[in-house]
């Protein structure tokens, strides 16, 4: 059985999946005032992050059904059938378009919601991957994915809240109230969904804290692989990697600008998959 395996644009894939041949990636959509974008295509982070930081209205949209119709059209060519993986539905409506494109195209899926994103979405992919491709059954393959979810660490903080009232998730009035006071969201996912769950006076101590909860991981040996991920900001998470030295794997990625048009520039986080017991 042939087997193709499908993700979206949110997701930071692994090394080792990099060339995969039947991966294939759909892209969500940047939009910049009215103007959509195919992220990755179209359009790059550094770009993304170039309009917030000139103060351009960005906002972000979920491909649409037609999108994952075409593609799966085109994959019955070639597959039996395909897996795929998703940004958590809570957050996007990608994982459902993804489905019913399937549906319509009568391309049989086996879709997983990530309940995540960014690398620990990759992560799951990849142990998915080597489940199906070493021939675990894929009932078990569900079962083994429908447990990782419970897994995942993804803890991040802003710069500041512009971007985030931009996009609606918080009030103006909570916005410039905590830009004033320098108050700083340490946010994580939780069930699917961002949420804060410390907030914390300065910059400088929202990175300090997320600092040693990574520090913390690695020496507990709770996290065996890591991204240290950033709006724009290279420099701060390459000092992190610099310091937290070679003993696990640690990478730098920029965050997907499908989140960095909610988080803005200068936000920083850690995104890892609790090492299996």
């Amino acid at each position: 059985m042939k087997i193709a395996y499908i993700t979206d644009s949110t997701i930071v894939l692994p090394d080792a999946l990099a060339q995969h041949p039947d991966i294939h990636i759909v892209p969500l959509y940047v939009v910049k005032g009215d103007q959509p974008y195919k992220d990755g295509i179209e359009v790059d982070a550094k770009t993304v992050y170039e309009w917030i930081d000139a103060g351009e209205r960005v906002s972000t949209s979920q491909p649409a059904i037609g999108d994952f119709v075409t593609l799966y059209e085109k994959l019955k060519e070639e597959y039996d059938m395909g897996i795929a993986i998703h940004l958590s539905s809570d957050l996007s409506g990608t994982y459902s378009a993804s489905v019913q494109g399937a549906e319509i195209a009568e391309f049989k899926l086996l879709a997983f919601d990530s309940r995540a994103g960014i690398y620990t979405m990759g992560l799951m992919f990849e142990e998915l991957i080597e489940r199906v491709e070493r021939g675990d059954a894929l009932e078990d393959v569900e079962a083994y994915m429908k447990k990782r979810v419970e897994d995942v660490r993804i803890e991040l903080t802003l710069q500041n809240l512009t971007q985030m009232q931009k996009g609606g998730r918080i009030s103006k009035s909570k916005a410039l109230i905590g830009n004033m006071l320098q108050l700083k969201p340490v946010l994580r996912f939780e069930d699917g969904l961002i949420v804060p769950y410390q907030t914390v006076r300065t910059y400088k101590k929202a990175q300090a804290h997320l600092f040693e909860v990574l520090r913390a991981a690695i020496e507990s040996g709770e996290c065996q692989d890591v991204s240290i991920f950033h709006g724009n900001v290279p420099e701060l998470a390459e000092e992190w990697k610099k310091q937290l030295g070679d003993t696990i794997p640690i990478r730098v990625d920029t965050l997907a600008p499908l989140l960095g048009a909610h988080t803005g520039s200068g936000s920083i986080g850690i995104s890892y998959l609790k090492a299996k017991s």
